[in-house]
């Protein structure tokens, strides 16, 4: 019982010259670690403050830019989505879901002008801002859009595809039609009765599916399917 006493003493009093011994430093590591925890709260206050900012000031934006847009005049509409974008051009280089935002709203006033070529930059800015966020699969399958309108049917397939592999995606039925629509359009017939099959097999009571149904025997009476 001695010994152990003795040996619990002896741990004792080791800990403590330790303790003694780097005093200093022990304090210099609590302090850092104190500084450390309270810069990142500063930061992570100030970056929510910011996020906050920049979400009210879209929310602003597209007040002013839709506000009683009804009752006006082409011209007058121009002239807001001209102002519009020039409080936006802040903002659009922000990421995270600020981005996102100030992305979608720079997109859809691009599309409105006919500035397909824009319109679909910024569909891509605010999907690679928003990866992991649901917006990313309705950005891309925006750009497939703008795609289609450009003309440029290879881009259009590539983006309305990454819309469709989405989990979850709730247009998902409406990427797999326009994926069968686009090959169709460019003669690739196996392809587009591949699509439509698959929009089929995946969601066969849907209304997309039935369109695509329509569309696989419109290809098989015309011979250029099996």
């Amino acid at each position: 019982m001695a010994e152990k006493i003795t040996e619990k003493k002896s741990a004792s009093e080791s800990l403590n010259g330790f303790l003694t011994n780097y005093r200093t430093a022990v304090i210099a590591v609590v302090s850092i670690i104190i500084a450390a925890v309270v810069a990142y709260s500063v930061i992570t206050a100030v970056l929510a403050k910011s996020v906050e900012k920049g979400l009210s000031d879209i929310d602003g934006i597209t007040y002013t830019l839709t506000n009683k847009s009804s009752d006006l005049q082409e011209s007058d509409l121009e002239s807001r989505r001209t102002a519009a974008m020039e409080k936006l051009n802040p903002l659009l280089s922000k990421g995270g879901v600020v981005g996102v935002r100030a992305n979608m709203l720079a997109a859809d006033i691009s599309f409105e002008k006919k500035d397909y070529e824009k319109a679909r930059s910024y569909w891509l800015k605010a999907a690679d801002d928003g990866k992991k966020s649901y917006t990313a699969p309705l950005a891309y399958f925006n750009a497939g859009v703008c795609s289609e309108q450009l003309n440029d049917a290879d881009k259009a397939l590539i983006y309305y595809q990454k819309a469709a592999d989405a989990p979850e995606f709730f247009e998902a039925e409406h990427a797999l039609f326009s994926i069968g629509r686009v090959k169709e359009g460019k003669q690739d017939f196996k392809g587009a009765s591949e699509a439509y099959q698959k929009l089929n097999d995946k969601y066969a009571s849907g209304s997309w599916a039935q369109l695509a149904k329509s569309r696989l025997i419109a290809l098989k009476n015309a011979g250029s399917i099996q």
